[in-house]
């Protein structure tokens, strides 16, 4: 489901896990000197770990929440989603008059 099926087939559950790990604490890395000043993350590892436990967290309820729509009414899920972003959206602008 959302590309963990397509993963499996080429990985185990471990390294999949790992995967994401990793994923995890280059986001915390990046997102926390960003923030913060470069070697902010260094200078506080009790942050980092809380960063990776929010997105294996976050991560967690997005997957159970998914894998309890029904997959054929996932599809129509987003396709009402991207119409709805497509009714959101502003009208192109005119395209500029030729000069003669």
């Amino acid at each position: 489901m959302f590309g963990l099926d397509d993963d499996m087939d080429e990985m185990t559950a471990g390294e999949t896990a790992i995967s994401y790990t990793d994923e995890f604490v280059d986001a915390a890395l990046a997102k926390l000197d960003a923030t913060f000043g470069e070697g902010y993350a260094k200078a506080n590892p009790a942050l980092v770990a809380g960063y990776i436990q929010a997105c294996a967290s976050n991560l967690g309820a997005f997957m159970t929440a998914a894998s309890s729509v029904p997959q054929d009414g996932l599809a129509d899920m987003f396709a009402a989603a991207l119409e709805e972003m497509e009714d959101e959206m502003p009208a192109p602008a005119p395209k500029p008059k030729r000069r003669k």
